[in-house]
Formats: structure tokens, sequence, C-alpha cells
């Protein structure tokens, strides 16, 4: 049996060996603004995370930090909608003044879709609008990656166009959203609410938003856009530069659990968010070009480290609330 100072004398030698070095991202000077927080404990107050969203484009750039590869896993021009792999959805929720309709998602001239609000009747709502989703299949859930999209959002008050992903019970969630009063800024937030599959921790309401200045208008012309998820920290690009980096804890921790992909458009009932929805169209919508999913690929030094604390040989849990600072006041 080997003796714990051999033990961690391997453990450290093979760390060593297998290590590779994060890239450092820099973020491009961008004017950010921090959006009201919730007060509730499961989401950090605002003074309580004071160097959040503090950037100006005058301000000396953060920077992000890329660990592992990304493996593309799919990418999609939607010549066709692989009804196999992806939802076109047809649900509602609060504070959509429209139900999500299949028949919304249609496919435009030259590969991609377009995303579409109309004026019809459905349910309750005087609206329909559009959501395509991957599929609640293993597959299709994704736990750490690069979601890409090529995407146009609409101009209109009242209007959110985003590409996120998104789980309940609980509920986490990772946004990039467009809001139709301003299409020259892109709103970016998480929902972090802590647990495992099926525990009921949905308290995060109002999450932990920010908006980003873009410096164009997006609705004019299609842009790339994407996330890129990793255990320690979540990172936005726009045309392939880094606009904003979350790093873990700072404010929240980063979501841990699989989650599917969204996209989508839709009236909110929020004025305060997105401008007042009053169209004087019976039809309008978002562009969806293409999008690209792509796997985490831990580098071999997180791989080796997960297993050896998945052994849990010392040691045993403390409550996790005793000692989660996000949770204390």
């Amino acid at each position: 049996m080997l003796r714990p100072a051999l033990f961690f004398g391997l453990v450290i030698f093979a760390v060593g060996v297998l290590y590779r070095p994060s890239s450092s991202l820099p973020v491009v000077p961008v004017a950010c603004t921090a959006q009201q927080f919730d007060t509730d404990p499961w989401i950090v107050p605002f003074k309580k995370a004071s160097s959040y969203c503090t950037q100006t484009p005058s301000a000396a750039p953060m920077a992000g930090s890329r660990s592992g590869n990304f493996k593309a896993l799919r990418t999609d021009a939607f010549k066709t909608i692989d009804s196999s792999y992806w939802d076109r959805m047809d649900t509602t929720f609060f504070c959509n003044q429209a139900v999500f309709s299949p028949n919304n998602i249609v496919q435009m001239p030259e590969d991609g879709v377009k995303l579409n609000i109309k004026r019809e009747a459905a349910q309750d709502r005087a609206y329909t609008a559009a959501d395509l989703t991957t599929k609640d299949t293993p597959e299709a859930h994704f736990k750490f990656g690069r979601f890409e999209t090529v995407f146009k959002p609409t101009k209109e008050p009242g209007v959110v166009s985003s590409f996120f992903l998104y789980r309940f019970d609980p509920w986490q969630e990772i946004d990039a959203e467009f809001l139709g009063n301003d299409t020259t800024k892109i709103l970016l937030n998480v929902f972090y609410n802590p647990g495992q599959p099926g525990d009921t921790y949905n308290y995060g309401l109002r999450g932990t938003p920010v908006v980003i200045d873009l410096g164009f208008d997006a609705s004019l012309e299609f842009h790339r856009y994407a996330i890129e998820w990793e255990p320690d920290e979540i990172r936005w690009f726009v045309d392939d530069k880094l606009i904003h980096v979350r790093k873990a804890g700072a404010p929240t921790p980063i979501p841990k659990l699989p989650m599917r992909f969204h996209v989508n458009t839709w009236p909110i009932c929020s004025e305060e968010l997105a401008g007042k929805f009053s169209p004087t169209r019976d039809l309008m919508g978002s562009e969806l070009k293409s999008v690209t999913i792509s796997q985490w690929v831990p580098p071999p030094q997180k791989r080796l480290m997960d297993f050896f604390s998945s052994l849990k040989w010392w040691g045993s849990d403390a409550d996790w609330r005793q000692s989660a600072p996000w949770l204390q006041r």
C-alpha cells in the first residue's frame, strides 16, 4: 500500500507532466452597465460584487482564461430543420405576450431560418412567437462548451431576440439577449441556483444581468456571437472578439448542470426592459443563419484532478450552505 507522502508525490508529478497552461484572452474594452440585482440571498446583491461590470472603454482590459479545447459536435445551417435534434416549441410562460408556434420557424431562401412573431390569437395571447430548442434528449443536453450563432435580431420595441442555455429544477441559465428598443446593445445574464437535477431551487428571479454596448446596430446585418462555458468561467464573444467574462463566484457560481440550447424571439411584458410592445406590423422576426455547438474538452491536469476528487479519499463534504459565500448576507 502506498504511503500518503508517496501517493501525493506521484499525484503532483503526474499533474506536472500533464499540465497544459490556459490561454489568456484579452477583453475588448466596451461599456458595461449592471442592471438591477436580486436581493434574495440566492443572488449576490450588487453592493457585494462592486468589481463586477465596472469596465468602461477607457479602463484597462480584463482577460479571460481559456483552458482545454472545444470539439465541434454539430454545425447546422438549417437547409432543413432536423426534427430528431431540434424542437420547434409550442409553449409559453409568464411575461411572454405570445405563444410559441412551430409554424413561426420558417426556412429562408439561402439557408437559415426566420423566427417570426405574428399577430394571431393563440390560447389567451394575441400573438404567436418562435423558439427553436435542442431536443430533450441526453445528446442534446450540454455541460460546458462553445455555442455559436450567426444571428440578426429584430428591431421592435418590446421584443426579445436571444440565444441561451437553460434548465429548471434547479434553474440555471446562461443568456445573450437583444432588446428590441435598442439593438446597439446586448444583455448578458446568468441565473444560478444550487443543487442536483430534480432539486427545486429556482429562486434566482433576476439573475445578474449586464448590458454591453456593441458599437453597431445588430439588427442591420448578421454577426457571429458565441458563448463559451467552462467550469470556472463564462465568456461572450462578438465576431470572435471577447466582450465579457464571468468568473466563478463573481458574483455567483458558474452553472454546472446539463442544459438545452435555445434560440428564440418573443414579445415581453416588461416595458422597462425592452420597451412597449405595440407593433404596427402583423409580422416581424429575427433571422438565424447557423448554429455551431462544441463540447469542452478539459486539459489533462483537470481530468486527473477530477478523477482523484471523485475517489473522496479525504474528509467528507460539509454542508455547502454553510460555506457558500454567495448565500451569506
